[in-house]
């Protein structure tokens, strides 16, 4: 009995042992991990630093520079983005650089492949940007408070103790290649239609191409014959239109906005020498890329101007390491690369092939087919230069020198000014074309077949001031009758419902801009639904047929008649295009709202009549059940380390899943993936930010992140903006300085 007593009080001393080790682990891990959050108040030394610095946070954490030099401002922007975002820097670096394996193991060797094959870090490397003394000035200052913040001795943030990761120091470099990566990122955003249009043209040939370059011809164009007419999210509003006499602007960039924290951290810099601007910024690039300077507004959408080509050049007779083209031979050059993986202990080397016209996606004993982008081809100092230009304009005539000239950055720029212009420019280098086959594979030795440079910034689309009181973009083209030819992965839905708020009043003000940004009403549901509720009808469900035409297309989460659209919607591709000449059917899902609005007539893809298809695609949905779109459309928001599920309950890294609606027709856009198996949409990407202007009051700008300003999940500013995003209540960040300090927090000395 003793001993069994003994034993007994052995474990239960052993088990109080190890729970109060896992408490001082959990309490006191927590604790250590308060210490690396940033300071927001008090006093702090910048190495570097020729003035103190002062900075003002808000409520929501949004921090208010005050600098007397330029280089002192962005001194302080780099210590504020790595004391709040350094993790988030280091994973963007490491994906730029094609590192990414080595923080996160083999998931990342097919990114890395991608991205040393475009070879940003490598071009920066090789080809050193040629920098204005100035902006060299300016970036040393940049990354000299990025350093401050890793050698300042404080405990870093915790995702990098959990991953065993220090960061090392960052370079002009760094910045130099993140700036060049974010000129190819945009691209990204509209790969799945990218692939869409060039599976379509292979599948239908040359009728099929002929298809696709009308299908701007049925969308609304921003600037058709160089002037803007009736057309996200991006619109300005003339003071003619406007109930407080002055413009109105507003923004809402749609990205991934799944993943903790957000791209934007939101701040002001403010310096005597020529910096006085308000906005988000990206972190890793030292300025405000969309916000205002008190003189004008300036933000923008991603023009998804087709800046590709890919070419299938055939090998030399001579020498089968050379490919011939339009001027003779050319090598292939190859190249090892080594990728450092974690937790292996030897490096995966991989071969990457390039040449003069661009990288080797494929090769056999024929030849070869090699892509080229117009961003190997521009340069990359133009981005930084003007990025800052854009911050100090004054006018619109200097926001388009700087905006129209980024190098390879593919954007519409919507623009307004305290004076009451209005105006739109395009940054696309539009590649100046010799032929019309667009979306194909092209002959690479017929000279035709390659670009002649590009259209100068100075003759891009662009317009100020259009008759009509208003502009907007939401990724559509942006001119249909341009001297040159534009193919592009267009997007019209959003423009429509753009244009029928924008040219339905006279008097618009900033709490219409805000029920702009929350308006879910879809324009694809408007167009379809009373397809549907014929489809219903025809097969004896007249309750459904009565509601859907009663409906007023509003995709609300609470909406059982949305969550059915959204549910039909998604099996009914599957029905026209199963068994296809396309390679998935769900490449048609893509071009669904094209192929019904304008179908081809000298090709068809689809394999089932449209009415059949709607009919089976209803009864699918059926099948599972109307539900509200709520339940089944969610979305969830979760820090990287979030994987690890103890790590997640520990420190708390996601939120959701959160029931939402929207759709990819609406302004308040939802884009979704579908889980057929779950019957399940999966919110993937919206608004990542909001602002809203209206200059009659400058300081009663607002501006909305998605979840919040800190990228350290024990900030209470780690999701503190979730909830106003979510209900759109807009969040006041003012200008002028005093009333700055009337809604500071807290504010902070540099010294």
């Amino acid at each position: 009995m003793q001993a069994k007593l003994s034993f007994s009080r052995i474990l239960l001393t052993s088990l109080l042992s190890f729970t109060a080790l896992l408490l001082a682990a959990w309490f006191g891990g927590r604790m250590f991990m308060e210490g690396s959050r940033m300071p927001t108040e008090g006093t702090q030394r910048l190495a570097g630093l020729s003035r103190p610095v002062d900075v003002v946070f808000d409520a929501r954490g949004i921090p208010r520079i005050y600098a007397e030099t330029d280089a002192d401002g962005l001194r302080a922007l780099g210590w504020l983005h790595a004391g709040e975002r350094l993790f988030q820097m280091e994973l963007l670096r490491a994906v730029a650089r094609g590192e990414i394996s080595e923080i996160v193991g083999p998931a990342g060797l097919e990114s890395d492949l991608l991205h040393r094959q475009y070879g940003f870090a490598r071009r920066i490397e090789n080809d050193p940007p040629q920098l204005a003394p100035e902006i060299e000035t300016l970036l040393d200052a940049y990354v000299g408070g990025i350093n401050a913040r890793i050698e300042s001795g404080r405990p870093l943030p915790p995702s990098f103790a959990l991953m065993g990761r220090t960061p090392r120091s960052w370079t002009v470099d760094d910045v130099l290649m993140l700036a060049y990566y974010q000129t190819w990122y945009p691209t990204t955003l509209v790969q799945r239609l990218a692939e869409a249009w060039r599976e379509v043209a292979k599948a239908g040939g040359r009728p099929a191409v002929e298809w696709l370059k009308e299908l701007p011809a049925w969308g609304i164009p921003s600037v058709p014959a160089q002037r803007m007419t009736e057309a996200s999210n991006t619109w300005a509003v003339a003071p003619e239109k406007s109930a407080s006499g002055h413009a109105l602007h507003a923004s809402d960039p749609h990205l991934d906005y799944t993943m903790a924290p957000g791209l934007w951290y939101a701040a002001g810099i403010h310096t005597q020498q020529s910096l006085d601007v308000v906005g988000v910024t990206p972190p890793g690039l030292p300025f405000v890329a969309m916000g205002h300077n008190g003189r004008i507004a300036f933000a923008f959408t991603v023009a998804p101007v087709d800046l590709y080509e890919v070419y299938r050049f055939q090998r030399s007779t001579e020498d089968p390491g050379r490919l011939v083209g339009p001027d003779g031979d050319f090598p292939i050059v190859e190249r090892e690369e080594a990728f450092r993986v974690r937790d292996r202990d030897h490096p995966v080397v991989r071969t990457i092939s390039t040449t003069r016209y661009g990288i080797v996606l494929d090769q056999d004993d024929s030849g070869a087919e090699v892509l080229r982008w117009a961003g190997f081809e521009l340069p990359v100092a133009r981005l930084v230069a003007n990025g800052l230009e854009i911050n100090r304009a004054g006018n619109f005539e200097s926001f388009r020198a700087a905006a129209s000239d980024m190098g390879a950055l593919s954007v519409n720029w919507s623009y307004s000014d305290r004076a009451g212009n209005i105006g739109y420019v395009q940054s696309t280098p539009i590649p100046i074309r010799q032929h019309e086959t667009f979306y194909t594979t092209l002959e690479g030795a017929e000279p035709t077949n390659h670009w002649r440079g590009f259209v100068a910034a100075d003759q891009r689309p662009h317009s100020l001031n259009p008759e009509q009181g208003w502009l907007a973009n939401s990724n559509n083209h942006a001119a249909i009758d341009s001297p040159w030819p534009m193919p592009g992965f267009y997007k019209h839905l959003r423009m429509r419902r753009a244009a029928a708020w924008l040219s339905g009043g006279n008097e618009f003000t900033a709490a219409d801009m805000h029920a702009m940004q929350m308006d879910y009403t879809s324009e694809r549901a408007l167009k379809w639904k009373d397809w549907l509720a014929g489809i219903a009808a025809d097969t004896g469900r007249e309750r459904i047929a009565a509601e859907l035409r009663a409906w007023d297309g509003v995709m609300d989460a609470g909406s059982e008649t949305a969550g059915l659209f959204a549910l039909w919607w998604q099996f009914l591709p599957r029905h026209i295009f199963d068994d296809s000449e396309l390679a998935d059917w769900r490449i048609g899902r893509t071009l669904l709202d094209d192929w019904i609005s304008l179908p081809p007539d000298d090709f068809d893809l689809a394999t089932m009549p449209p009415d059949i298809a709607a009919q089976r695609a209803l009864e699918d949905t059926l099948r599972h059940g109307i539900r509200p779109l709520g339940a089944i459309q969610t979305l969830t928001i979760a820090h990287p380390l979030a994987q690890a599920g103890l790590l997640d309950a520990w420190l708390n890294l996601s939120r959701g899943p959160i029931p939402i609606g929207g759709g990819p027709g609406s302004l308040n856009v939802t884009y979704h993936s579908f889980d057929a198996a779950r019957v399940q949409l999966t919110a993937r990407a919206g608004a990542s930010m909001r602002f809203v202007m209206d200059w009659s009051d400058p300081d009663a700008f607002t501006l909305n992140l998605t979840l919040g300003q800190s990228g350290h999940p024990l900030s209470e500013h780690f999701d503190d903006q979730l909830e106003d995003f979510l209900t759109g209540t807009p969040w006041t960040v003012p200008f002028d300085r005093a009333e700055v300090a009337r809604h500071a927090a807290s504010s902070l000395r540099l010294e």
